[in-house]
């Protein structure tokens, strides 16, 4: 990862004051929560439907990574949209963080949401459907090995201006293998990467991009996690927002 990336994305004057105001960020959040005087809405369950993949196997295969537009059905995208959760809901950016400059929340570990599903039903229809049998076989296919799949992790994030991701390589541990990791962007109001578009990259630098997405509203990035390719997104613009959510899969 380079150095001289990192330092400028922390020193972002936005990302600046928000590393530097995290504990009151917290707080705030942490009650708004907690006193949140609303009461959760009971709506008939999200069951989202997905814009088949599978045939894009042979690119991801020669490519190591595929795009595939309008994955959502648009009522479907729609109401993600017009449900996505409050910042309440999201971990602000932490003091120590240089490279990854957005906000995460509402996570699933292995199957077991670590969020108040009543808050966010639509994104939890989400995840359901990630997890769906249909759906991990379809990701299998897509992966073209035979290997079955599973998602172990899933979050989403909000980035504004100043959030950036440092190009870099996805890490590797023995507990989970034969991962492809997976990016819905579910709304910008911008394109490309003055809007958070995830690259596909040469190089741990933003000098030899392969692939920039322009679109990101109701798209996705499929790509393998294990491959030599770099991924990341430079410093958005100003006035610029991301929302997106993110699954990793890998071999159950």
């Amino acid at each position: 990862m380079d150095n001289k990336i990192r330092r400028k994305m922390s020193r972002h004057p936005n990302i600046l004051f928000r590393r530097r105001t995290f504990w009151i960020r917290k707080i705030i959040r942490y009650a708004l929560r907690k006193f949140d005087s609303s009461k959760p809405s009971q709506p008939q369950p999200f069951q989202p439907n997905w814009k088949p993949f599978q045939m894009h196997a042979h690119q991801l295969q020669l490519d190591g990574f595929v795009f595939i537009e309008n994955f959502l059905n648009d009522s479907d995208a729609e109401l993600i949209r017009k449900n996505w959760p409050k910042s309440r809901y999201f971990s602000p950016i932490s003091p120590n963080e240089d490279h990854k400059t957005s906000d995460k929340g509402l996570v699933c570990e292995l199957g077991k949401p670590l969020f108040n599903t009543s808050r966010s039903p639509h994104l939890w229809g989400l995840f359901q459907m990630f997890m769906n049998k249909s759906f991990t076989d379809e990701v299998s296919a897509l992966c073209g090995d035979g290997i079955n799949r599973y998602p172990y992790h899933m979050l989403a994030q909000n980035s504004y201006w100043g959030s950036g991701l440092a190009p870099h390589r996805d890490s590797i541990d023995n507990q989970f293998t034969k991962k492809i990791n997976f990016i819905y962007f579910v709304d910008a109001n911008g394109s490309g990467w003055e809007a958070g578009g995830t690259a596909m990259l040469r190089s741990n630098s933003f000098n030899d991009p392969i692939f920039v997405p322009e679109n990101l509203r109701n798209t996705c990035l499929f790509y393998f996690s294990e491959s030599e390719l770099f991924h990341g997104f430079p410093i958005m613009g100003m006035g610029k927002f991301r929302k997106n959510v993110i699954a990793h899969f890998c071999a159950k």
